[in-house]
């Protein structure tokens, strides 16, 4: 999971975290996940050609920043039913101005 480290709350900023997976075949679902309690995304979920005729699955996370989510940890949990899910974690740095 990639996106930046830090960020200051002044309630207009945006978060984007970005959850790329391995190559499977079939394709991986992506499903996000901030303080164990399950996120929406609203992005378009992206593919891309992967090893061995699997399928590469891109998804961002875009939401805006507030104190009270410094700290708090974002998942994005990868499954595509033959393999265990996969997860990446991310925890928030918010500052505030």
């Amino acid at each position: 999971m990639t996106g930046r480290n830090g960020v200051i709350a002044n309630g207009t900023n945006k978060v984007r975290l970005t959850c790329r997976t391995d190559s499977a075949n079939p394709p991986s679902t992506i499903t996000w996940y901030r303080n164990d309690q399950l996120v929406t995304s609203s992005s378009t979920v992206r593919q891309e050609e992967g090893e061995s005729g699997g399928r590469v699955t891109i998804e961002d996370l875009e939401f805006e920043a507030r104190r009270d989510m410094d700290g708090h940890d974002v998942e994005c949990r990868a499954s595509n039913g033959l393999r265990p899910d996969v997860m990446g974690r991310f925890t928030l740095d918010i500052r505030c101005k």
